[in-house]
């Protein structure tokens, strides 16, 4: 086991030298499976289907719509400001258009399709930081529609998320952000 544990660390850390190819842990080793280490950052607890269990009282979008227009949700949430525009919103999308938010009071990703919460970001302007590994939010326009995409910071091309259990992996893209 323990050997298993320094090859997911050594691979975590190729991975953050790489680009934007990483694996983000909810911080507790937990497999799913109902054990008591099957915790997300914000308390949550995980069912044996591994289905996250919101405990704390808090709404959370789960079906993928804005929340702008909620203002008590959005207390906390980081604002992103065009300077090209008047548009404004709280979520960005990653490469398959799945949306997350960033919680400025907690420093926490949300992953809006099931609330999962992932601990340590921060939002500084338009610059998305894990620990030390830095991303972009960056504007778009797709089908019309002014939009917010998940980036590396070089080469600007959009991420690709996806959460599974509570642990965050970010894979690279070629794909740029469209503007139309």
């Amino acid at each position: 086991m323990r050997r298993f544990r320094l090859l997911v660390v050594l691979l975590s850390l190729l991975s953050l030298q790489t680009g934007c190819d990483m694996q983000i842990p909810n911080g507790n080793n937990g497999d799913g499976d109902g054990d008591p280490q099957d915790m997300n950052t914000n308390g949550a607890d995980m069912n044996s289907n591994g289905e996250d269990v919101n405990t704390n009282g808090q709404d959370i979008d789960t079906n993928g719509e804005d929340m702008d227009d909620n203002a008590d949700d959005n207390a906390n949430l980081a604002k992103f400001e065009d300077p090209d525009s008047d548009f404004t919103t709280t979520e960005v999308r990653d490469i398959d258009g799945e949306l997350m938010q960033f919680d400025t009071e907690t420093d926490e990703l949300v992953w809006l399709a099931a609330g999962t919460r992932i601990a340590n970001w921060r939002v500084e302007g338009t610059s998305l930081i894990f620990g030390n590994s830095p991303f972009r939010a960056r504007f778009g326009t797709e089908d019309g529609e002014r939009r917010v995409y998940f980036t590396e910071v070089s080469p600007p091309t959009i991420c690709d998320l996806v959460v599974n259990n509570g642990s965050l992996s970010i894979f690279a893209t070629s794909v740029e952000v469209p503007q139309e």
